[in-house]
């Protein structure tokens, strides 16, 4: 369907300039047989409002050979240009930043790649229409032929030119993904760690049925001091996998020194309490030993605080979970404590 530009009744019969920027955008979008979305909108309005952007070049390298542009190169611009405008801050990782910067770098190749695709088109209209105006026969012909043969080769070879810098940034986008999973992961068990549990709790539906369990093991402090603090690493690592099988498939997380914290989406609070107490039987029946020495540690246990979350408010569930994990300590520890539902009734 072609998208024609319809110009508002007034006393200069143009239109303003909103309405001219919103028919330019739809006319590229028809052009190109792409959708209405937000995205494609985003590229319409880069390409128009911001010419001189890499992400605007790298449209024209695509156009310029002829193509159209594919949802997936529409998809890819569109994601460098944001990468590129965010630029990096002190919670991104060096390896994130690393992966910003080589992508800039290959956004600037392919503007390299316009600016030699667009010289070589300018060139072969001045040699085309120098031919055509001295044609006198079989010379000035095939003069014409070979401008036009060189010109579909320098074409193909600048098509494969972009296309691999298009699979080199959509390669770099996939590092920067992973170096941002990376930063919600902890190094030491590789759970998610409290950053990556916040998008999680950032996403929870403010009436959905989620419960949420802060897990500390006991005692810990005793194992560092007596076997060092690599004994305690690997015991911290130890605990990690065991809470997290047991819990599967509901997200657990490292909240900080030997403390964990599991996110029960659609589990009712007994439920999610058995499954906690069940989590630290498991662990209970796990043996420990030091590497080095073959001495046995004692049965690792933890105390832990369940509580549902509320209206979304992962805050306050946090805080009483906290309050029941403090209470479980205090009751004499290897206990699992959770909120009566006539408690919470009251």
């Amino acid at each position: 369907m072609i998208f024609r530009r319809r110009h508002k009744n007034g006393a200069d019969g143009l239109p303003d300039a909103a309405m001219e920027d919103l028919y330019d955008v739809m006319a590229f979008l028809s052009e190109q047989d792409l959708p209405a979305t937000p995205i494609n909108f985003e590229l319409a309005f880069l390409r128009k409002n911001d010419p001189r952007s890499l992400a605007a070049r790298a449209i024209d390298a695509i156009l310029i050979g002829g193509d159209r542009i594919t949802q997936a190169q529409a998809n890819q611009i569109v994601s460098a240009y944001r990468q590129l405008g965010g630029g990096t801050d002190r919670e991104k990782s060096e390896k994130e930043a690393a992966g910003h910067t080589r992508l800039r770098h290959q956004t600037l190749h392919l503007a390299d790649l316009t600016g030699e695709a667009m010289s070589a088109t300018g060139q072969f209209g001045r040699d085309l229409s120098e031919h055509l105006d001295e044609m006198d026969g079989g010379q000035s012909a095939q003069a014409v032929a070979d401008s036009i043969s060189a010109m579909i080769d320098l074409t193909g070879d600048t098509e494969r030119r972009l296309s691999a810098a298009i699979e080199q940034i959509e390669s770099l986008n996939t590092e920067l993904a992973a170096a941002k999973n990376d930063a919600a992961r902890d190094a030491l068990t590789g759970l998610v760690n409290r950053r990556g549990l916040q998008v999680h709790l950032d996403a929870l539906e403010p009436h959905g049925c989620t419960a949420l369990a802060i897990c500390d093991i006991d005692r810990f402090k005793n194992i560092n001091d007596r076997h060092g603090h690599q004994v305690g690493d690997r015991v911290i690592q130890a605990v990690a996998e065991s809470i997290a099988t047991s819990c599967e498939p509901h997200i657990v997380a490292r909240w900080g020194g030997e403390e964990f914290v599991v996110l029960m989406d659609g589990v009712a609070l007994e439920d999610a309490a058995s499954l906690i107490e069940a989590a630290n039987r498991n662990l209970q029946g796990r043996s420990f030993r030091v590497r080095d020495t073959g001495e046995a540690l004692s049965p690792v246990t933890f105390s832990a605080g369940v509580v549902m979350i509320d209206d979304g408010k992962a805050e306050d569930a946090i805080t009483a979970a906290d309050a029941l994990l403090y209470q479980a300590k205090v009751e004499g520890r290897d206990r699992v404590l959770t909120v009566h539902p006539a408690a919470l009734a009251a």
